[in-house]
């Protein structure tokens, strides 16, 4: 595999989807990992893949210095067990003889149900646990699925089962995207991607125009709602804007003075619920997509920080439309939809600004 890269990765440089494929780190082989780093680090169980990882598929020879990391791992005080989905139990048995070590044999990896069996056998939590394999779709993702740290082998060469050959092709489809992960020596200066940089080093083009095309979105929930509240819904035999609108002025007349007719004085009140809805489209698509903000860490702060920003950007977009609609010179409908789309440009570039500068804000800037 001539793509092979060692060393750490970091999840929280890919995308959440490939999390459970990215291992905590990768070695060029088993004697690469450092056991003293591991126990100081409160590990104490180890799982082992056995093919590609331990001895070459079907083979029974152990190299010199597989055996001596074997050896010092036990006299450090370490658990090991070989877990294994072959069906050649004469095999397993005979290796678990060879290396003194002990075996669990279950369902298919990336089935959780192996790992567990053998963190039960020996009484050690997943944070006490890492899996030592070769294969990202069996022996890491696995691993992740069970909440323990993964350790990636580089494939011993020789042959392999066959069908083995099916999940290499699907490595090498998702190491371009693993690697974004991998953590660069302390040595060695990389200049990190545009998404995993801070959202104010970013290209500013590219996120104005992504936050356009959710802004897109974003208004086509608000002027649908609005269209729907004030012309679409009926209400004891006539609209529910004229209803609730006659309500509203003879109820608060002081409040409602502005509205000359009943349509105008609903209108703020339809306005403020399409653009509810609206603001939790935008918080959603513009954390995720235009800021390219993954994973729970800040999420509630940022929520916090979004929706300031938007109820300001909300109450600006009422009083706009509402000023629009009752100045506009055109009909009743034109008005309305005029109104709409006027407030919507006028405040996205309070929004941009504010969700950019102030609700993402990455943390390091505001410490700086």
């Amino acid at each position: 595999m001539s793509e092979w890269r060692s060393g750490q990765f970091d999840r929280q440089r890919v995308h959440r989807v490939f999390h459970r494929l990215t291992p905590a780190h990768a070695v060029n082989s088993l004697q690469e990992i450092d056991l003293d780093l591991l126990w100081n680090s409160g590990k104490r169980l180890l799982l082992v893949d056995v093919d590609n990882t331990l001895v070459q598929w079907k083979q029974e020879n152990f190299a010199a210095p597989v055996l001596e990391w074997i050896a010092k791992a036990k006299q450090m005080g370490f658990n090991i067990c070989l877990v294994s989905n072959t069906n050649h139990l004469e095999r397993l048995a005979r290796l678990k003889e060879l290396l003194g070590v002990e075996t669990v044999r279950g369902r298919f990896k990336p089935s959780r149900a192996m790992f567990r069996l053998a963190m039960i056998k020996f009484k050690n939590k997943p944070e006490e646990t890492i899996m030592i394999g070769d294969q990202l779709m069996t022996d890491i993702l696995g691993a992740n699925r069970a909440g323990i740290e993964a350790y990636w082998v580089r494939k011993m060469e020789g042959r392999e089962f066959g069908p083995t050959a099916i999940n290499r092709r699907m490595e090498r489809f998702f190491m371009s995207f693993i690697y974004k992960a991998l953590v660069a020596p302390l040595d060695e200066k990389i200049e990190p991607d545009d998404d995993q940089k801070p959202i104010e080093d970013r290209p500013l083009f590219h996120q104005i125009f992504k936050f356009v095309l959710v802004g897109g979105t974003s208004f086509a929930i608000d002027f649908g709602i609005t269209m729907l509240l004030m012309s679409v819904v009926p209400w004891a035999g006539g609209s529910l804007s004229d209803a609730a609108g006659e309500w509203l002025r003879s109820s608060m007349p002081d409040l409602f003075s502005f509205a000359s007719t009943n349509r105008k004085a609903f209108f703020p009140i339809a306005a403020t619920i399409a653009a509810s809805f609206a603001i939790i489209n935008s918080f959603i698509w513009n954390r995720l997509w235009t800021f390219g903000i993954t994973g729970k860490h800040e999420r509630l702060r940022q929520f916090r920080r979004f929706v300031m920003i938007a109820v300001i950007g909300l109450g600006l977009n009422v009083l706009l439309s509402t000023f629009f609609n009752e100045h506009l010179p055109f009909s009743v409908k034109v008005n309305e939809a005029m109104a709409k789309v006027l407030a919507a440009g006028l405040v996205a570039v309070w929004n941009f600004t504010g969700q950019r500068m102030y609700a993402f804000r990455s943390k390091h800037a505001e410490d700086a």
